[in-house]
Formats: C-alpha cells, sequence, structure tokens
C-alpha cells in the first residue's frame, strides 16, 4: 500500500461489504477497516434493508454473483429504496460472464464496477470515488448571499 492509500479517512464512512466467499469478505473488510472506513457485512444481499434500517451506511461494495440473492437483485432494489446510496460492483466469474454482469450492474446504477482479481490499492481508490461522488450529488447547493 502506498502512504496516501494507508492514511485514515477524518470521518469513518460506514461501508457494507456483500460477498458470499468468507476469506475474500473478511480480507476487504479488514483493508478498509484499516484504511478507516467503518464495516460491516453479510455473505448475500437477503439483509440489506434491515441493515439499513439498523444503521447508517455510506457506501455498499457487492460482489455480484452470490447464492440466494446476488448483487444485481440487490443493487435493482437499491435503486428504488435508496437511489443516492453508491454501490460498487465487484465479480470473479468466468470472464465471459463477469464482464456481462459488471456492465448489468453499471446499467443499474452501481457507481463503479470492478473485476476479480483487483489489488486492494484500487478497491481503495474507487471507493473513495464513489463517496466523494455521492456526498457531491446529494449536497444542497449553498445559499446566495
Amino acid at each position: 500500500m502506498n502512504a496516501s492509500s494507508a492514511q485514515p479517512l477524518p470521518i469513518m464512512p460506514a461501508v457494507l461489504v456483500l460477498e458470499d466467499n468468507e476469506a475474500y469478505r473478511t480480507l476487504i473488510s479488514e483493508v478498509l477497516t484499516q484504511a478507516g472506513f467503518d464495516v460491516s457485512s453479510a455473505p448475500d444481499g437477503r439483509r440489506v434493508s434491515t441493515i439499513l434500517r439498523e444503521r447508517r451506511i455510506d457506501l455498499i461494495i457487492t460482489d455480484v454473483s452470490m447464492p440466494e440473492r446476488d448483487g444485481l437483485e440487490t443493487l435493482t432494489e437499491l435503486r428504488y429504496s435508496h437511489p443516492h446510496l453508491p454501490v460498487i460492483a465487484i465479480s470473479g466469474d468466468v470472464p465471459l460472464n463477469r464482464d456481462l454482469f459488471l456492465n448489468l450492474a453499471a446499467k443499474l446504477g452501481a457507481a463503479r464496477v470492478l473485476a476479480k482479481p483487483f489489488k486492494m490499492d484500487q478497491l481503495l481508490t474507487i471507493a473513495r470515488e464513489a463517496l466523494a461522488a455521492g456526498n457531491a450529488s446529494t449536497t444542497p447547493p449553498a445559499e446566495a448571499n
């Protein structure tokens, strides 16, 4: 990790990581936590609406291909229930499926898409970019003097 990505964030953005692979979910969660994010995680999207009712979430990182409730279903629901919540879609399925799934995720409103395998620095960079873009789009305009 380079020095700028190791710097903690001034405010701890709350991130929800949805990933069915436990080792990958743990790795992503640990990297985000070390970078200054407040991280929650789940193995799929079944409990997203409950988690969003129980706590503030600023960003969701979701695998696209998961059993039970996949990232595309979750992303579709979020576009209606939380249209301004940034979502990063990740996928490591076979290349043809992966590209198709990531294109669908982008069309469904994912702020960013990322193909596995990826470097954790890449994830941190796009997480910060998605948060910044989300904050800019939801910030009310300044009052004119």
